[in-house]
């Protein structure tokens, strides 16, 4: 039965505070802070950090204890997968879902981090197996029944398509869908899939 000592929320500048201490760049977007400004992301590692000690998820010297350092040694197994909704231009809706997985492996996911509009993160620990498969059956929801008419994507821009994500050896791979279609997300002239299941092993391939 999961409870809620599986799941920690963090405000964006908590998760760059914590960042801080991975051994790898982070990757999930930040919807409140410029994560191509310097001197943004030095103020808002500040504010988490003074943040995480005041909820006793860090020492004042910043050093994370608790579930934020348990979290964070399980984020270090490494980015396995993600999920998220974009634009025509490729750029982010932060009113749709966006899914993060990380673990040693996509059958092995140790983490799983929901991202919020407002810049909440909510990451699960030990998540039910299956994770990996969730994150296909959204792709294939896309490309069967289009997307939600969702007030908050109203606001943002209407997702023209779902960016599937894997992170392998030699990168990171990933496909483009849309109702109907489905397409490897990157070249002058990207390659077409019949399916998203024939996506997908190109994915793993």
């Amino acid at each position: 039965m999961e409870t809620t000592l599986d799941l920690l929320t963090l405000t964006d500048d908590e998760a760059v505070a914590l960042a801080v201490s991975l051994p790898d760049p982070w990757r999930a977007p930040l919807p409140t802070v410029d994560q191509a400004n310097r001197e943004s992301l030095v103020q808002a590692a500040r504010r988490g950090r003074r943040s995480l000690v005041i909820r006793d998820l860090a020492k004042s010297d910043g050093t994370l204890i608790g579930m934020a350092a348990e979290v964070a040694k399980r984020l270090a197994s490494g980015l396995r997968a993600f999920f998220l909704l974009a634009d025509e231009a490729g750029n982010w809706l932060p009113g749709g879902v966006t899914v993060y997985l990380y673990g040693p492996a996509l059958d092995a996911i140790e983490v799983s981090q929901t991202i919020a509009d407002a810049g909440v993160h909510y990451l699960r620990l030990a998540p039910p197996p299956g994770q990996w498969q969730a994150l296909t059956m959204l792709a294939e929801g896309v490309y069967a029944d289009g997307f939600a008419d969702v007030a908050g994507q109203r606001r943002q821009g209407r997702p023209a398509a779902a960016l599937l994500h894997v992170v392998r050896p030699d990168g990171i791979r990933f496909i483009r869908v849309t109702p109907g279609a489905v397409t490897t997300g990157r070249g002058p002239v990207p390659a077409r899939f019949p399916s998203v299941a024939g996506a997908v092993s190109w994915l793993l391939a």
